[in-house]
C-alpha cells in the first residue's frame, strides 16, 4: 500500500493524522501563488478566492521523470496525478517486497 496526502506524504503519517487529531489543512505555501494577491473575503468577487488556506502535497516537483524512463520533456506535459501514481505504485511494489522488474510482460 502507499499513499500521498495533505499532511501525510506516506501510509505512516497518514494513520497518525486521524489518531492525533491533527489539521492537514494549511496557508497557502508562498511557492504555490500569492494568496494575499489573489484573496478576497467576498465570494463572489471575480478573479479571487475566498479562501487562504488548503490541503497541500508536499514534494510534487521533485518528480525523477528518468528513473520512471520518461524524458523531462515528456514529464513536463503529463498531468502531476499521472506523475503520483507512479510514484505510489512504485512505493507499493517497494512495501509488497514485488521487485518491478518481475512484472515485465506480465500484463
Amino acid at each position: 500500500m502507499a499513499c500521498r496526502f495533505p499532511g501525510a506524504p506516506n501510509l505512516e503519517a497518514y494513520w497518525s493524522l486521524p489518531r492525533s487529531g491533527a489539521d492537514a489543512v494549511v496557508d497557502v505555501p508562498a511557492d504555490r501563488w500569492d494568496s494575499a494577491a489573489l484573496y478576497d473575503p467576498d465570494p463572489a468577487a471575480p478573479g479571487k478566492m475566498s479562501t487562504r488556506n488548503g490541503g497541500f502535497l508536499t514534494g510534487v516537483d521533485q518528480f525523477d521523470p528518468q528513473f520512471f524512463g520518461i524524458s523531462p520533456r515528456e514529464a513536463a506535459q503529463m498531468d502531476p496525478q499521472q506523475r503520483l501514481v507512479l510514484e505510489l505504485a512504485w512505493s507499493s511494489l517497494q512495501d509488497a517486497g514485488i521487485p518491478p522488474g518481475s512484472l515485465r510482460g506480465k500484463g
